[in-house]
């Protein structure tokens, strides 16, 4: 070793023995700080990984350099690929947020192989003092997973998978019987997942609707999916995990062991307590078949479009609010009902009957609504949900593939998610909906914020985000999790948002439209307003919520808050796990680097 890399290490030593904890230092070290780490001692990490280390650099220079050239024209063609985004140190799945964040690249990045080389990687941090950042699949709309003059810890390479037919959590045996379950590398993404667990396995696993969501950020968010309904939230089905604390300890957490951290991670949120390296998730019998009901309606008249919702709204309350419906309806301006729902349960059959009286009332009026396209009402085969071969041909429209040379033929993503490809969001915001206003004297007044939402932005209901009308046992469960308890009374989660395609600040030829993007972000805030008139108090889901939000402590996890804080700050006491809204960040400015003083509403 070099001997101002065997000083660094021997000072870092001493400082950790005298007891001289890291919230004593005001602010994180970035490059060209004194206390920078060598160039020696990034070459011994680097040694210690086996080459791992990367010295990150943006696919975006060719755009700095040539921004009219075919090869930025390629990076941004490519920023339409989820997994080309997924395989790019440097990239994420959102370039960035209006007057919030801008994805920009970590300075290096440790292409993680295994708990060893994460734990190595913390280490390394925290005896520099550095900004530690933790990506997998990159989907963060709130930028949580991007930090310039960082330190970032890249599980992409962690995406083992093993099915179980009778696992047992360490520690539990005398406690939980052994059940079905799959075993998952950190890295992990939902589309291989249920290729493994579905296609191959012939078992239905609980996780999110996007494909290339990352399977551990989605269950340490939460985690619906179309079916949440039925299954619960994906954190519910939370086994066992490990997980790399801010100590550089690898451990296992389970009910039996470290059950404060274990429920933590189940909807405390991504990169706060530690970082993930594998998950153990129970798996359930697979569901014989799998159905879609879609149905665009346009209606002439604003009037119209009131009896039209009105009557949608009973149907919901009467018909869909319960387990086996979910997805979404979209209100939109224009006067636009778009419904696109989910099923399982039954099959087609069943749920043209289900729907034949709500198809027959908006037929029996041509002159006040007519359908965009003949209603869609389609089943298929358990296994075949998520097999990308047989998507291909039968539902050749609903699925894209990875366009890159040699791809993997399941690289498949719906279609659905081309839009967030490399999305710049102009706005974007959700809250939950009580059931209480599916009450037959409640219901005039969701009608009437869903109307007047709508002539703002279009407001998506998604109904699977929200647990009322879930089995009993289903409820149970999620009550267990960290998420803000108002998703169990909720029958759904309303959001409102706009989008533009991929776009820099600053990048020549490739920066967002800042007049239009401003003026969109304002119309999703006066739609987010008119439904805060029924749901005051509603929340809202950490994933998918305001980089505004005010009272995101309140918002995101409720009273649960408290517990959350106590257990971040045992494990991780001096704050190196940062996300900015993440439980204990109020302790840091929002970039991480500088500790501040607390303060912030709650």
């Amino acid at each position: 070793m070099l001997r101002r890399g065997f000083l660094e290490a021997a000072a870092a030593a001493q400082f950790l023995a005298g007891g001289l904890a890291a919230n004593r230092a005001r602010s994180r070290v970035r490059p060209g700080d004194p206390a920078w780490p060598s160039q020696a001692s990034w070459d011994g990490l680097r040694q210690r990984l086996g080459g791992q280390l990367i010295e990150v650099q943006s696919p975006l220079r060719a755009c700095a350099e040539a921004p009219e050239g075919a090869a930025c024209g390629e990076v941004f063609r490519e920023l339409k690929n989820p997994y080309y985004i997924g395989d790019e140190v440097a990239l994420t799945q959102t370039t960035g947020w209006l007057d919030a964040w801008t994805s920009r690249p970590s300075v290096y990045a440790v292409a993680a192989r295994s708990a060893r080389d994460v734990a190595a990687t913390v280490a390394f941090a925290r005896i520099h003092n550095l900004r530690l950042v933790v990506k997998g699949g990159g989907h963060s709309y709130l930028g949580t997973s991007s930090a310039p003059d960082s330190l970032l810890v890249w599980t992409r390479r962690m995406n083992e998978m093993t099915l179980h037919d009778a696992f047992v959590a360490q520690g539990c045996a005398s406690r939980q019987a052994p059940q079905p379950a799959v075993t998952l590398g950190g890295g992990a993404i939902w589309m291989h997942a249920y290729d493994a667990v579905t296609t191959r396995g012939g078992r239905y696993v609980q996780g999110g609707g996007c494909g290339t969501v990352g399977v551990a950020g989605l269950v340490q968010a939460g985690g619906f999916g179309s079916y949440s309904k039925a299954f619960g939230l994906a954190a519910a089905s939370l086994l066992e995990a490990e997980i790399v604390t801010a100590d550089g300890e690898a451990r296992i957490v389970n009910a039996c062991a470290h059950p404060d951290l274990f429920w933590a991670l189940k909807g405390g949120g991504g990169g706060t307590f530690g970082i993930v390296t594998r998950l153990t998730l129970r798996t359930h019998d697979l569901p014989e078949t799998f159905g879609i009901v879609a149905m665009p309606i346009r209606a002439s008249s604003d009037a119209a479009f009131r009896r039209l919702v009105g009557r949608f709204i009973d149907f919901c309350a009467e018909t869909l609010i319960n387990p086996n419906w979910g997805e979404i309806a979209n209100f939109g301006v224009g006067n636009a009902l778009d419904i696109e729902m989910a099923f399982q349960g039954f099959g087609e059959a069943r749920a043209r009957t289900l729907w034949r009286p709500f198809i027959e009332w908006v037929a029996a009026s041509p002159d006040a609504f007519t359908f965009g396209s003949a209603p869609l009402i389609r089943d298929v085969p358990g296994r075949r949900r998520w097999d990308a071969a047989f998507l291909k041909t039968y539902a050749a429209g609903a699925v894209l593939s990875d366009d890159r040379p040699g791809a993997p033929a399941d690289n498949v993503f719906w279609s659905a998610n081309l839009s967030e490809a490399g999305h710049f969001i102009h706005g974007y915001e959700s809250i939950w909906l009580p059931a209480s206003l599916l009450h037959s004297g409640e219901r005039a007044r969701l009608v009437e914020a869903l109307v007047a939402a709508s002539r703002h932005a279009k407001v998506e209901v998604h109904f699977q985000k929200g647990l009322a009308g879930a089995p009993a046992d289903v409820i149970s469960a999620s009550r267990q999790t960290a998420m803000n308890p108002a998703m169990l009374g909720a029958f759904a989660l309303a959001i409102t948002g706009s989008e533009g395609p991929p776009a820099f600040p600053g990048l020549p030829g490739h920066a967002p439209d800042l007049i239009a993007a401003r003026r969109d972000a304002a119309a999703v805030g006066r739609a987010m307003d008119e439904l805060r008139t029924v749901a005051p108090d509603g929340g809202s889901y950490v994933a998918e919520s305001n980089y505004f939000e005010r009272r995101w402590r309140r918002s995101y996890w409720g009273d649960n808050y408290p517990r959350l804080l106590a257990v971040k700050r045992k494990y991780d006491p001096d704050g190196l796990f940062f996300v900015r809204h993440g439980v204990g960040s109020e302790a840091w400015s929002d970039d991480g680097f500088t500790r501040v003083a607390h303060g912030e509403d709650t």
